[in-house]
């Protein structure tokens, strides 16, 4: 079991019998001779999706000098264990480079990791040089890759930019990430029932904590809707939802979507958001992270949607803004 600071350990090979999409399977010893960077995602993680245009350019700059980036996708829900819905969201955001299945957390044990995104770059020699988690210092991990790639002879190695988010900016503080299962789940209500049908009362919302309106049914890592309404207050730049169809929604969903009981402000709306007459609304068609709000300025208020019955939601987060 590797400690949280892995720089200076060898890395392990890889478990044998794992799927690989994107490609043939890779073994560590293979990758000798070369700069292997892992980067640890799961796809409905708003921070992994973050990063992947840096790992996307990253690859396409340095594969010929003798980069390997290698995406291990370990869950963080159930869904996201189903290698199709992987392959769609590989698809989606255009990866090229190899990713592996890690379902079962096998590779995620292997490194003591907790976190995502986690990006760990290996040495021509099998060895852990450079170890960060989250988002950002992405000049930083570009230097690591170059200093790397130095040593089996590459040259003539691109002018590092400076980070864009960097600067004197102050960046306000949001709302934290909110999860809508039991076995996570932080409620304005003041019960929550686990595993079966419960018509809730709106609660007084107070806080940061979401809120289940009407008929809902609540597992361990979602609330499914019966019919029913979810409250979530908040402040922030950026508003995301975790959302998926049951097993027996046959056809995709509309979730109405209004802030401070209108609905939202075209310049304010996330991407996911459409507008149909006076309503704004996200259609849910499969399991994925879908953006309500996406603003430059950091503001708040009180999200309300309507559910319909059939879709599941998972968690909220959350992006700052800074001026």
């Amino acid at each position: 079991m590797f400690s949280p600071s892995n720089i200076g350990v060898r890395a392990p090979e890889f478990p044998k019998g794992l799927p690989w999409l994107n490609g043939k399977s890779i073994s560590m010893s293979a990758l000798r001779g070369k700069v292997t960077l892992i980067d640890f995602w799961t796809y409905s993680c708003v921070n992994c999706l973050r990063t992947l245009p840096h790992l996307k350019e990253w690859h396409k700059r340095y594969a010929a000098q003798g980069l390997v980036v290698i995406g291990v996708h370990t869950p963080e829900f159930a869904f996201e264990k189903d290698a199709a819905n992987v392959k769609a969201a590989i698809k989606e955001h255009k990866l090229m480079y190899p990713v592996v299945l890690d379902s079962s957390y096998a590779i995620w044990n292997l490194y003591a990791n907790h976190w995502w995104p986690r990006k760990i770059l290996i040495d021509h020699k099998g060895m852990i040089v450079y170890d960060h988690v989250g988002e950002g210092e992405y000049a930083q991990t570009e230097r690591a890759i170059q200093a790397a790639l130095r040593r089996i002879g590459a040259k003539r190695l691109p002018k590092i930019e400076r980070d864009d988010h960097v600067g004197g900016g102050v960046c306000h503080p949001t709302t934290p990430e909110a999860y809508l299962g039991a076995l996570r789940g932080r409620f304005a209500n003041a019960m929550i029932e686990r595993g079966h049908i419960v018509n809730y009362r709106r609660p007084t919302m107070a806080g940061d904590r979401p809120a289940l309106q009407g008929a809902w049914k609540v597992e361990g890592e979602y609330a499914q809707s019966h019919g029913g309404k979810l409250l979530m207050p908040y402040m922030a730049g950026e508003v995301n939802l975790v959302m998926a169809l049951s097993p027996d929604a046959r056809v995709k969903k509309t979730v109405e979507v209004r802030r401070d009981g209108k609905a939202m402000v075209r310049a304010e709306a996330g991407d996911d958001i459409s507008f149909a007459k006076k309503a704004s609304v996200v259609t849910v068609d499969h399991p994925r992270m879908y953006r309500l709000v996406f603003s430059k300025q950091h503001h708040g208020g009180l999200l309300e949607l309507e559910v319909p019955s059939g879709v599941r939601v998972f968690a909220f987060t959350f992006g700052g803004a800074c001026a």
